[in-house]
């Protein structure tokens, strides 16, 4: 797959049960995954895309909070995030972004950060402080 944001192809897993539907996606509709247009600039393909999500959503709703396209991008990325011994490098170089970016925008799933803000306050305070007394005139 190609990755978007940084133009460098990516290699990465893919389930088998994806896999086998990719390729039956194929045999009826070629092997553009997005179908074949007929232009090449990606904001038309892309604004096409965001319409039919969006009259999918609508079938699909109500919603708690508005679907968006870029919701696929989070889910991807909380999924890894939440996986213990997968990197922020690694789930950097998979979205095409920085490791600054994913912990800007995905901090709240990076375990040894949690571990990190758990384990700093629970040292801090762990002992019961011991009130001092003093004279007051």
């Amino acid at each position: 797959m190609r990755n978007t944001k940084n133009g460098r192809k990516v290699f990465t897993w893919v389930p088998e049960w994806l896999q086998k539907r990719m390729r039956g996606r194929a045999q009826l509709h070629g092997p553009e995954i997005f179908g074949s247009h007929t232009t090449t600039d990606m904001n038309v393909v892309t604004d096409i895309w965001r319409r039919k999500l969006k009259r999918l959503w609508t079938l699909c709703g109500p919603w708690k909070e508005k679907p968006t396209p870029h919701r696929f991008r989070h889910t991807f990325a909380r999924i890894l995030m939440e996986r213990s011994g997968v990197s922020v490098r690694d789930v950097a170089e998979l979205l095409g972004d920085t490791e600054d970016m994913v912990r800007r925008h995905y901090a709240a799933w990076v375990p040894e950060r949690q571990e990190r803000l758990t384990a700093d306050p629970k040292e801090a305070f762990s002992e019961k402080p011991t009130p001092r007394i003093a004279a007051v005139r």
